[in-house]
Formats: structure tokens, C-alpha cells, sequence
């Protein structure tokens, strides 16, 4: 009888971590829906009076070849299958002339995760520009992080699309985003805001 009881037991906590982490990913998609969502209907709103506005500042902002990015968002960290906020933070200078330079950026990038142990990550960054308002961004680095109370660190890879709308020179629109470190992966879903230098 006794044995029985820990089976049960055990299917029980095994069936509770189940739906932990059911829960946990279905948190994830429906703020990542949501985020996408009420930017799109940010975006709809205010593309009338930032198409009557591009003529100007898109000339504007070619003279602002340098950008400070902040990303503000969810993130998740599968291995430690937890979620945290996340924030981005980069300067970017997009390359000038003709050829495929033009549609390159370079920079610098800095993300914090606060979860139950804060993740920190520093990168170096190319953007590629392939439409007018797409930027795929790759990233490598460093990424640091606290376990267990001993400092663990390891390179990182990053990967970033941005779908960006533009109003008076300042961008801002939705930002989704994979890391893999040898040990672990996250994903992000967030606002992105970029700030002409």
C-alpha cells in the first residue's frame, strides 16, 4: 500500500510539473500574441500620420546614421524553464555607400534577463537591413550568469528580427529574438525603440 501511495504521489508531482510548464508556455505565446497585437493596432493608428510625415523625416533620418536601441520585453529561459523580463540595449551605425554595405549595420550590445538568477550577455552585432522596415540582427558575445552562487559565463549567439515603424525620426515596432548558449537557449518576444545619435 505504502509503495502504491509514492507512485501516486510521484505521477502527481509529475503531472503538477506538467502543467508548471504548460502554463508557463502558454504564458509565453499569449504574451508574445499580445504584444504583437497591440503593437499592430499602434501601428495602424498612427501609419496615416507617419506616411504624411515620411517624405520628410526619412530624408531626416538618413542624416542619422547612428542608433541607441532599447528592447523591453518577455523572456524564456528553457533549461531553467522560467521566464523573466528582458532588456536590450545597443548602439548601432548603419554603413554608408553603395553596394551591399548600405544595407549592413554594425554595434555593440548589452542584455540583461531578470529572472530567478540574472543573465547578462555582451555582444558584438551586425544588422542587415534587407527591406525598409526588417532588420535581422545577429549577435555573438559573452553571457555571464550566477548558479547556485558560483559566476558561470560561455560564449552566446543571438538572433533578432525587428519589424520597425518610424515617426518623426524615432523607430519603434516588435522585436522577436533566439539565444543559444552551450548550455542553455531563450527566447524573447518584445517592444523595440530606437533613438536617432
Amino acid at each position: 500500500m505504502l509503495v502504491f501511495g509514492l507512485v501516486r504521489l510521484l505521477q502527481k508531482k509529475s503531472e503538477l510539473k506538467f502543467l508548471r510548464d504548460y502554463m508557463k508556455k502558454q504564458y509565453f505565446i499569449s504574451t508574445s500574441f499580445f504584444a504583437v497585437m497591440t503593437t499592430s493596432l499602434l501601428s495602424l493608428s498612427s501609419a496615416t500620420f507617419a506616411k504624411e510625415q515620411h517624405t520628410n523625416t526619412h530624408h531626416e533620418h538618413d542624416k542619422h546614421d547612428i542608433e541607441m536601441g532599447v528592447s523591453v520585453g518577455y523572456a524564456y529561459l528553457e533549461e531553467e524553464n522560467e521566464g523573466g523580463t528582458n532588456l536590450h540595449l545597443h548602439i548601432m551605425k548603419k554603413l554608408s555607400g553603395e553596394g551591399i554595405q548600405k544595407y549592413l549595420s554594425v554595434g555593440i550590445g548589452f542584455e540583461t534577463i531578470f529572472a530567478h538568477e540574472q543573465h547578462n550577455a555582451a555582444m558584438l552585432a551586425l544588422g542587415i537591413h534587407p527591406w525598409n522596415n526588417v532588420v535581422f540582427t545577429v549577435s555573438a558575445g559573452t553571457e555571464w550568469a550566477k548558479h547556485n552562487g558560483v559566476t558561470e559565463s560561455g560564449s552566446v549567439m543571438h538572433l533578432e528580427a525587428t519589424y520597425l515603424f518610424e515617426a518623426e525620426g524615432y523607430h519603434y515596432g516588435p522585436v522577436v529574438g533566439y539565444a543559444k548558449t552551450h548550455e542553455d537557449q531563450h527566447y524573447t518576444v518584445g517592444m523595440h525603440f530606437g533613438f536617432p545619435l
